[in-house]
């Protein structure tokens, strides 16, 4: 059994065609994939037919992440308008990304789970989801200080997830958590992207790392196409770093604009920020 393992694509249907055509091409014979199929980047249909392609041609198994709630959540009144703006660092990338997809593109997304236990004969169960098996945006990071008690309520010796978009691998508990990186923003990966092939040996699920090289400069080019510095100016900026290889993340820059605000004005919704706040924080990192 041969398994391609994929996470938080976040639009970058260019990352998700160059990944796709190494898994097939080292003879993957299903896919797996594990969340936050879209945001950050140009172009998101594209990610999507991509995706609808490569269903119509092998197994393929999917779960929702906190993107995909976003999506839903917004689609049923939950966001005001004010909340999700063009033009803001927060939200603009929200709202340019849902005013492209289809209702029945969200009702798919509805009907994801967002973990699964995984059973193939022979083989020990292994679990997939996008946070943890517990909560759509929960990490399992080794360093958070959480990480101990959580593992110890873990199903199976397997546990594959996405959400904080590093390559990783560790056991604790007796619990193996394997996070296959990101294809779309991946994190300390030199600007690369990235996934993983699963494999059965002898009763043992064995994972690979896949780490590839692909046209960044083209991902940034369709970026600049829809004009995304004008619908999200400070999350254009920091996810063109995080492309390039810069070591920083949107989640990063995020938390400090957070708490810049909240110093000055005793309050803050991470959706509305003020932009001179975002800058602040750019300003913080050298982006």
């Amino acid at each position: 059994m041969k398994i391609a393992v994929m996470a938080d694509i976040h639009s970058n249907h260019i990352a998700l065609e160059r990944c796709i055509a190494e898994a097939k091409y080292r003879e993957a014979e299903e896919y797996i994939f594990l969340g936050d199929y879209l945001g950050e980047l140009a172009y998101p249909e594209r990610t999507l037919d991509l995706l609808q392609e490569l269903k119509a041609e092998y197994p393929c198994t999917f779960i929702k992440g906190n993107k995909e709630n976003y999506w839903i959540d917004h689609m049923a009144g939950k966001h005001s308008d004010w909340e999700w703006k063009s033009g803001t660092s927060g939200s603009g990338m929200l709202r340019y990304t849902f005013e492209r997809l289809l209702p029945e593109q969200i009702q798919a997304f509805e009907e994801m789970p967002f973990t699964k236990r995984m059973k193939y004969d022979g083989m020990p169960d292994f679990v997939i989801c996008h946070g943890s098996p517990f909560k759509v945006n929960e990490s399992l990071r080794e360093d958070y200080d959480y990480i101990d008690s959580l593992t110890q309520r873990l199903e199976t010796e397997l546990t594959i997830c996405g959400h904080f978009h590093i390559q990783s691998q560790y056991i604790k508990n007796g619990k193996r958590i394997v996070n296959p990186g990101a294809v779309g923003v991946p994190l300390k990966s030199g600007g690369k992207t990235q996934f993983m092939m699963l494999y059965d040996n002898a009763g043992i699920w064995e994972s690979e790392f896949i780490t590839l090289e692909y046209d960044v400069d083209r991902a940034i080019r369709e970026m600049d196409e829809e004009k995304l510095s004008e619908q999200a100016p400070a999350w254009y900026r920091v996810t063109k770093a995080v492309l390039l290889g810069k070591n920083v993340s949107q989640i990063a820059v995020l938390t400090k604009a957070c708490e810049l605000c909240e110093e000055e004005k005793g309050s803050v919704d991470w959706k509305c920020i003020p932009e001179k706040y975002w800058q602040m924080a750019l300003n913080e990192y050298r982006i």
